[in-house]
């Protein structure tokens, strides 16, 4: 058995080796105790972080890697719920999760957690929760502690508790996620945003709630059955419909009215494979996605050109052969702008326009 010395031995195959579950008992102690110390944690993360860029042949690398440390680190916070659990002291567990929260800098992925009520003493119903947040230009693979599993789309951040209680498994959405429910029918799993409640038991859907766009919400089931439940303001919820597999609904905010359709629920839940697909689409959705995709900012300089509805299909596609293929392919022509330095030295996000080809 290999005997690991330094921080820096704990490599890239190392970090696979984890998210795999292939690593030997004293492999998995040396990776987690990594993490945890303060002298190694950034240093390790930011090695990975370049190994990653220069070396690795995977598809999408920078989401897998942020699915590896994403793991580590949920394993960390677990395992010392447990122990805090068990000891039963309020103060020793802010002890270890603010040590943790201090030791633990993952660029592409924020993670926090946090103590539900504030007495001296643990009690059984007691929640911890944590969050997770999927950068712009991110998506991110989870697993949550029931089984189940998902993924976040880019600009959105899921929070839920580390152990599910009682008789429901409830979790908090801002932003788009995509989810792989675990049958459990002494337990409704929901998703619950700002207007709305997706309660399920077990199924695979989809929800994008994302805050600035208060307008609307919309619910993609592929499989299953899941009930859109409306939150009223005073914390209550009452149903509206149940969806069935192959439905959207497009729920409005400002009309209260819905709108139901079949069969596209691909152009919906492409996104977690890399994909985006537009169906005879408006312009104003198709650059809504492709802002959050690639982390942009686009501007429209033809008004005429939001009459437009597009039909294309773009996987794992840069921004640049997006935008090429986007011009070959309809009536719209682009100019990149050159990226601005904020005062700190950092760049603001890139800036695209898009104007109406010039009729030769």
């Amino acid at each position: 058995m290999k005997q690991y010395k330094s921080y820096i031995e704990c490599d890239n195959n190392l970090l696979r080796k984890y998210y795999q579950k292939k690593c030997s008992p004293e492999e998995r102690r040396f990776i987690e105790q990594c993490f945890v110390d303060v002298k190694y944690a950034r240093g390790i993360t930011d090695a990975a972080k370049q190994e990653w860029e220069e070396t690795s042949s995977e598809g999408d690398n920078k989401g897998l890697l942020a699915n590896i440390l994403y793991k580590i680190h949920y394993n960390i916070r677990l395992e010392e719920f447990r122990i805090m659990k068990d000891r039963r002291w309020l103060t020793r567990a802010k002890s270890i999760f603010s040590t943790i929260s201090a030791a633990i800098i993952i660029p592409f992925i924020l993670i926090n957690i946090w103590l539900w009520q504030g007495q001296n003493q643990l009690s059984d119903n007691q929640l911890v929760f944590t969050e997770i947040h999927a950068p712009y230009g991110s998506r991110i693979k989870f697993d949550l502690p029931d089984g189940s599993s998902g993924w976040l789309n880019s600009g959105s951040s899921l929070k839920f508790p580390i152990e599910f209680a009682n008789n429901e498994r409830k979790v908090t959405l801002n932003g788009e996620g995509y989810f792989n429910v675990i049958r459990n029918p002494e337990k409704s799993f929901i998703v619950s945003t700002k207007y709305y409640q997706v309660r399920a038991l077990g199924t695979s859907f989809n929800v994008m709630a994302y805050s600035d766009l208060d307008s609307f919400e919309e619910v993609t089931l592929e499989s299953g059955k899941v009930r859109i439940e409306k939150i009223n303001q005073d914390g209550t919820s009452a149903r509206i419909m149940d969806l069935n597999p192959g439905q959207h609904a497009h729920m409005d905010n400002n009309s209260n009215s819905i709108k139901i359709t079949n069969n596209e629920t691909v152009k919906y839940t492409a996104w977690k494979n890399g994909k985006l697909i537009f169906r005879n689409d408006p312009l104003e959705r198709v650059i809504r996605n492709l802002e959050r995709y690639y982390n942009i900012d686009i501007e429209v300089e033809d008004e005429q050109l939001y009459k437009y509805h597009l039909h294309a299909t773009f996987e794992e596609e840069t921004l640049f052969e997006t935008l090429r293929l986007l011009k070959l392919s309809s009536a719209i022509d682009y100019k990149i702008c050159v990226r601005e330095k904020n005062e700190d030295g950092s760049y603001k996000k890139r800036r695209i326009i898009l104007y109406q080809k010039t009729k030769q």
